[in-house]
Formats: structure tokens, sequence, C-alpha cells
């Protein structure tokens, strides 16, 4: 979907036009939960591992590095396992979280959402990915494939119990309040309820317990940026793990993680914080006029700083940053036909730490134990543009991360104060 749109009693006051996106990806893309999660599992099956469902965590133990569990199966059946690291991305009621005292700071909305998937006739004409909003509430219009909507909306108070499951009847109710044009769903195939929370852990990182997805934080549904971010924290944590149990790097590099995922939650929470209260109406009514209805003030938020904000784009991995370190590394298509790789986004699809310069060697290169985790690219003059965009100069290494992310950029001394910082050298 190329585009998001916002009605206010059945007027539109906002475009968020995605193809405005400096990226090959100008759009954004939905995907029901369960193919979301098969993909993943057919991925994880590929390497050759699974998920065990119906496990439960009880305990640990740590002695030295190693981390004793205690589990129950899917039988209730007491089972016991050691690892080396134990992630918890087990959900807003993480057990992980729990049994290392980590606290879950924030707030909870004055009011919950009720959502369905439901499905339309095939001819029916759908609008695309809109927010419908009036003075009571708001109705989200998600579009997935064929034919199928993801339908949120906003109830007053908090959750009741027990906690209420809209059926059919109630889905075409609201549908017929908030967006009359629209014809009636005709089947349901999946509906819940949840409450809208702020909330972020105390800690994501204690030794090697680590928290991730809604273990770690809960956003308002509002930019649908829940399950992308807690992706994002997974991509982040994969390849630190996998350079440190294959020796690459030190226990530094983990450890940046807290530092790293703190930075850009902090960011998102604030974000889906402003638009819920801006939606759900929990601010001033002229405030909300002055922030939805098109300014001169406003009109460069909503063109360009809105996209990039649902994009992920403005989601830095650093709290105070000089240059692009801590942000996305820029879409560029190489034009030297030299070039190793096609575009900026196959440079961290490779897996490596791949570091950009003018210069046609970088030695701190050499000094890394392991150098096949790395790659250096010497940029010809025909990609000069690149080196603008990543803001360095003809002298300077950028440091771009397996993650997508930027993780350094300066002279050749800072280069190697930062590998040496994080990676096994010689």
């Amino acid at each position: 979907m190329q585009s998001v749109y916002a009605y206010y009693k059945n007027r539109k006051f906002l475009h968020i036009d995605n193809r405005r996106l400096a990226t090959c990806y100008p759009f954004h893309v939905s995907i029901p939960q369960p193919r979301t999660e098969k993909i993943l599992e057919t991925a994880l099956a590929a390497a050759g591992r699974q998920v065990r469902r119906g496990h439960q965590l009880v305990s640990w133990r740590r002695e030295g590095e190693r981390y004793h569990v205690s589990l129950l199966d899917d039988a209730r059946r007491a089972c016991f396992a050691a690892y080396d690291y134990i992630i918890g991305a087990d959900g807003a009621a993480s057990t992980v979280r729990e049994l290392a005292g980590i606290g879950f700071s924030g707030h909870d909305y004055p009011l919950h959402f009720v959502m369905a998937d439901v499905q339309f006739d095939p001819a029916a004409a759908l609008p695309g990915t809109s927010y419908h909003i009036d003075e009571q509430g708001f109705l989200i219009f998600l579009p997935m494939p064929d034919n199928q909507v993801r339908i949120v909306i906003k109830k007053a108070g908090r959750l009741p119990s027990p906690r209420p499951v809209p059926d059919l009847q109630e889905i075409n109710a609201a549908l017929a309040r908030y967006c009359p044009q629209v014809p009636p769903a005709q089947r349901l195939t999946w509906s819940s309820s949840a409450n809208f929370y702020n909330r972020i852990a105390d800690d994501n990182l204690q030794h090697h317990i680590m928290l991730a997805g809604d273990a770690f934080h809960l956003f308002s549904p509002i930019g649908g940026q829940g399950m992308n971010t807690g992706v994002q924290d997974a991509v982040n944590l994969a390849w630190k793990l996998a350079f440190c149990l294959h020796g690459v790097a030190t226990d530094r590099l983990p450890a940046s993680y807290r530092t790293q995922r703190f930075a850009a939650v902090s960011g998102v929470l604030r974000s889906t914080d402003h638009d819920t209260g801006l939606i759900a109406g929990l601010v001033p009514r002229n405030h909300i006029d002055g922030v939805y209805f098109p300014e001169f003030c406003n009109r460069h938020y909503y063109r360009h700083q809105l996209p990039l904000q649902y994009a992920g784009f403005t989601a830095t991995q650093a709290q105070e940053t000089d240059g692009l370190a801590g942000h996305h590394v820029p879409w560029y298509v190489f034009a030297s036909p030299q070039a190793t790789f096609r575009n900026s986004y196959d440079a961290f699809a490779s897996g490596k730490v791949v570091i950009f310069s003018a210069r046609a060697a970088c030695p701190p290169l050499s000094r890394l134990k392991q150098a096949g985790w790395f790659m250096f690219c010497s940029l010809e003059p025909a990609d000069k543009a690149f080196l603008e965009a990543l803001q360095i100069g003809p002298d300077d290494y950028a440091v771009v991360n397996p993650d997508g992310y930027v993780g350094f950029t300066g002279s050749e001394a800072g280069t190697r104060q930062y590998l040496s910082s994080l990676y096994v050298m010689e």
C-alpha cells in the first residue's frame, strides 16, 4: 500500500504518501499474522530449528556463564536444559521479565480496542489503509490479501472482564458508522480485544538475559509499530549474538543492544503516544485542529516526516550522534560498474559488517582476528554521492552493520578505535 488516509467525520484531511520515501520500498505491506508466523517458521525450519509450542518457563539458576532452566513441556511434564543466553520474547506478560525482576514502566490509556479480521465480497470496492475518526472514537481499516481486512475500533474505558470478543454484527455496525461507503463484511475469521498501552521495560539486558518485542515494549496500535519494532529488536540482537558465538566479537557487542534499542524504542513510544492522543481525542480540541488540519506550518510534517515515521526511518539507534551513526543506511544505487554491490541495501543483506570509504584500503581491518566477517568497499569517483549521503569526507570511513544501521563514521583512527572496542583483535 503506497498511501495512508485519515478522515474526520468522513472528510479526508490527511494523506501519508509513502511514494515520497527515499527507498526501493516506497510502500507498506499488510500481512495477516498467521502468514507472518508461517514465513518465520519456514525460515527457521530451513535453518534446522523448530518452534516448540506449549512449553512454559518455570525458573532458572545461573552457574557461571550458563543458565540452567526449568520448564514444563506441552504435556505439563518437567524438563530441564542449559543455555548460554535467554531471550525473553514471550509477550506482554513476560515470564522472563518477571523472573529477572525487571519493571515495566509507563502508562495505560483510559480506553481499549476491539479488533477483527473480516472478509468482504471479492467484487467489493474497498478503501486503502485508513483512519476514520469522529468526536467519540475511531476505526482503523487495514486491507490485507484476499479481500481480508483488519478492523480496529476504539472503545471507551479499560478492558472489561470478561474480555469482549466482537462478532460480525458489531463490526458491521462500526463500519456503517465510520465508513458508510463500505459494504458490510461477509465473514469474520478472527477477533479479539486489548487495552492501549505505552510501556517500556526498565532494562532489556541483564548479563545474558535479553528482552525483545512485547516483553520489552508495548505501544498503542496507532501507526502499526508494535510488531515491526519487535522484528527490529530481533534483527539488532541476532547478528550480534552470531558474531559473539562465533568468536568474532566481545561481549561489548551484544551489550550495545541495550543502548541502541532503548534509543529506538523510546522514540517510537513518544511518537505513538503523541498520535494516539490526537486520534483518540485525549488532548484539547484546539491542539487537535492545529495538528490535523493543513496549515503552512505543518505541511512539511505531513508530507515528509509522517511517512518516515511510519516507515521506521526516524527510529535512530543513538541518543545523540554526530553524522549518520545510529541511523539507517540511506538508499543508494551504485553508479560504478566496479561496485561490489548493486545498491546500499545489498550491503547489509550480505550479513557482514561493511566498511565504505573513498580510500583504497582500510588498515584497521588488518588487525581483526576473523576478518572474513567484514568487508571493505572502496568507492569509485562515480559514487561520490554516496559519500555525501553517508556524511563522510574522502578520507573517512563509514561502518554499516548487518541490521542496516550505520555503526560509525569518522577517521581511520576513530574507525580503528571503534572496531577494537567491539571485535576480537589479533
